[in-house]
């Protein structure tokens, strides 16, 4: 039952980073978040409904986020229509709140149709590059494998990080092109590059001489705590290279240049299981931590690749 919230959540979420609203963004997820925990511990702990309670408190709190999002999703909106209103260099500057004409516009109902297919199967080879380098590393043994997902464990906290960079990226080159504004497009990516790129530095340099310490924390059993200090320095090399290809996620999700996307993951993960077979024969597990190096660089170089002629279309008249 809280499922159509969910999905309509992942809508709005959607809205509210391409309007550049990261902060109310944040207020409705600490609301999301906080009604789960407070109706949880009501039904489940306080009135004694088990597994039951949790399941309807969670279903709560999706639908009351779900209202509480889409109201000021619709009120945000509002506030740029009369925005517009006032811009007499606007053509869309009246007409009702919903412009039914553009709602159904078949010809943009395909384009979205079409990103979001190009985005999923992007979404796929990237959790199959993953589940891969999962798969490979089972082949060493439990303590390999165990220490790898350890290490993952920090990769995935400093995703968090680079991902805001990406997001905002987003809504700014999306602003640019359209209002095919060069300088702005430029702009937006440069600052967000540069603060990403010192943001990595930082939690490489966190990882690698405040991992021991994270390590010892997520896991007791000494033999998983040996491998991943073994390989925990390419643990944060990984995140060092990993941000340009956050950014370029961004910049070509925000201009939705979808197809690049598509391609160039193709192109990296086939990079990836081209190299990894040899490395890990090689050098095992160190080997494999190498190759998903070079996955990650070839995601960004391949999306590089497509980005002068991105700039090219910022250029282009409407």
């Amino acid at each position: 039952w809280g499922a159509p919230a969910a999905l309509g959540m992942f809508a709005l979420t959607g809205t509210l980073v391409g309007l550049g609203l990261s902060r109310t963004l944040l207020l409705v997820q600490l609301f999301m978040n906080g009604s789960n925990i407070a109706f949880d511990i009501w039904f489940a702990g306080g009135l004694g409904w088990g597994a039951e309670g949790i399941a309807l408190g969670t279903a709560l709190a999706e639908w009351g986020s779900f209202i509480l999002t889409l109201l000021v999703t619709m009120r945000a909106l509002r506030l740029r229509q009369k925005s517009a209103r006032t811009d007499s260099n606007n053509v869309v500057s009246a007409g009702a709140f919903f412009h039914w004409q553009r709602v159904f516009d078949v010809r943009k109902i395909r384009h979205m149709m079409s990103a979001n297919t190009d985005i999923m199967i992007r979404t796929l080879l990237l959790v199959f590059g993953f589940a891969w380098f999962t798969n490979q590393g089972a082949e060493f043994g439990d303590s390999i494998l165990a220490s790898n997902h350890v290490l993952l464990q920090l990769v995935s906290f400093s995703a968090f990080f680079l991902d805001g960079y990406a997001f905002v990226v987003e809504a700014l080159v999306g602003s640019a092109l359209g209002a095919r504004e060069l300088q702005r497009f430029d702009q937006a990516v440069r600052i967000s590059s540069q603060l990403a790129a010192l943001t990595a530095l930082i939690l490489a340099a966190t990882i690698l001489f405040a991992g021991p310490q994270f390590i010892r924390l997520l896991t007791d059993i000494e033999s998983v705590q040996a491998a991943a200090l073994h390989t925990l320095p390419l643990a944060a090399l990984y995140v060092l290279c990993a941000f340009p290809a956050f950014q370029l996620d961004g910049i070509f999700i925000g201009t939705t240049r979808t197809k690049p996307m598509r391609n160039a993951s193709a192109l990296s993960l086939l990079i990836f299981l081209s190299t990894c077979w040899p490395m890990t024969h090689w050098w095992g597990n160190t080997g494999l931590w190498w190759s998903f190096i070079v996955y990650v660089l070839a995601r960004a170089l391949s999306l590089g690749l497509y980005f002068p002629g991105l700039r090219h279309c910022v250029r282009l008249p409407v």
